[in-house]
């Protein structure tokens, strides 16, 4: 995750559809290709969040009530944001905003050195059965991506886990504050069967835990260079 990432409803914004959209949108579920550098199958989680898999039967395809609005918020420094549900369509921009991100942006988000995501690993973050995946861009600029951000299944029955990536000229701004936050307001009132996020960041990400411990989150700094951490978003 990025440094400050783990890091309103307006008009709809007008994109084309793809198959296995249809329904909802960087976990591994066991037979899905994943991301290189996410985290692995390690469950950090209080008994009262794990449940026997077997005794969960997982949702079809959708995870989603509805298609969640696009937010638009402006930055400190007066910038307006638009983010939106990703397609399988915005992969070239999602690889050039990587490039302009700095190493240091890409390990702490990815934890290794990578600035590019493959057309494989793109089609399954889009994939609505592993999750939900937004992309944000300037108001004045909708070809432009400055952030990724996703909410995603992992091994462990409702739960999910958040990854953000914010391009480092937007960092800084409250962009992954906002983001965090939006995550966490969608797993309450959209996702179906989520009851915790999780996230994970490097220890000296003093940003991303910031907002962290800003939504109640419970940190574990035990893990040696990074650190654990788990937001309850049951009522």
């Amino acid at each position: 995750m990025a440094r400050e990432e783990l890091t309103g409803p307006t008009k709809q914004v007008a994109r084309k559809r793809h198959p296995g959209q249809e329904e909802d949108q960087m976990a591994n579920n066991g037979t899905s290709p994943h991301v290189t550098g996410q985290r692995n199958n390690r469950s950090p989680l209080p008994r009262d969040v794990r449940e026997p898999t077997s005794a969960i039967p997982q949702l079809p395809v959708s995870s989603l009530l509805l298609d969640p609005p696009p937010l638009q918020m402006t930055t400190r420094d007066n910038r307006g944001t638009l983010t939106r549900m990703a397609y399988v369509d915005d992969l070239d921009q999602v690889n050039e905003m990587h490039a302009r991100c700095s190493l240091e942006s890409c390990y702490a988000r990815y934890h290794a050195a990578r600035q590019t995501v493959t057309p494989r690993e793109w089609w399954h973050l889009c994939d609505r059965a592993n999750g939900t995946t937004f992309i944000t861009t300037p108001l004045h600029d909708p070809s432009r991506v400055i952030a990724v951000t996703h909410l995603l299944r992992t091994s462990a029955p409702h739960v999910r886990e958040l990854g953000i990536l914010v391009e480092d000229s937007w960092q800084g701004q409250g962009l992954g504050t906002v983001l965090t936050d939006y995550m966490v307001t969608l797993a309450r009132t959209y996702t179906l069967d989520c009851r915790a996020i999780t996230a994970m960041t490097g220890r000296g990400n003093q940003r991303m835990l910031s907002i962290l411990r800003g939504l109640n989150a419970e940190v574990d700094c035990t893990g040696g260079p990074t650190v654990d951490a788990l937001i309850r978003v049951e009522e």
